[in-house]
């Protein structure tokens, strides 16, 4: 009886403030819709696995460069299903020395807020391309593939592909309203 309680003015709280935010909502949905992420998740916490990970971060940035510079979404997710196998390897290779190994996939997966430093992406469920080192049960770190953020080589913008309120939300910095969207966007993800 004590959760009901508590869960009752929770719910309430989280239909008027999505109310409030609806607008925000629909933005943050749609910019999910239009980004594919990178997601690599080290072997463990332990420092060594998390210098493995920043170490194969590096070497598949450096090495996948010319390959993600589709002009669309979707091209850049064919591209990413399409050299799935080119891409474990690539990781594969650097991971060697280390006698550690790879697993490639290309998914949708539920993302919390992230700021970073000129914009903040709300939490949803964003196309993905995840690289789970070993057991994956340590640290992640993660970047945006499309449009290119991490990748230096090509030139498309955030601006190029979201539309000014989209824009807007992004650029406006981290705000209460993107504990409401992430709240939202949980327990979406988890009633999917």
């Amino acid at each position: 009886m004590k959760t009901f309680k508590v869960f009752v003015p929770v719910f309430i709280f989280l239909v008027i403030a999505a109310a409030f935010t609806a607008p925000d909502i629909t933005s943050a949905e749609s910019i999910s819709d239009k980004v594919l992420r990178l997601h690599i998740l080290a072997n463990s916490d332990s420092a060594e696995d998390q210098n493995i990970k920043l170490g194969l971060k590096n070497y598949f940035l450096d090495n996948t460069k010319e390959l993600f510079c589709g002009k669309t979404i979707e091209e850049n997710i064919a591209i990413a299903q399409n050299n799935k196998t080119q891409i474990e390897n690539i990781c594969n290779k650097y991971l060697m020395d280390y006698g550690k190994t790879a697993f490639v996939t290309v998914e949708k997966e539920f993302f919390k807020t992230r700021v970073y430093d000129d914009f903040t992406l709300p939490a949803g469920v964003y196309n993905s391309i995840k690289i789970t080192i070993g057991e994956g049960k340590g640290h992640n770190w993660w970047c945006i593939v499309f449009p290119s953020v991490c990748l230096n080589s090509c030139s498309e913008a955030m601006s190029e592909y979201l539309t000014d309120d989209e824009m807007k939300l992004v650029t406006s910095g981290y705000t209460p309203k993107f504990k409401i969207i992430e709240i939202y966007e949980e327990i979406k993800d988890r009633l999917e």
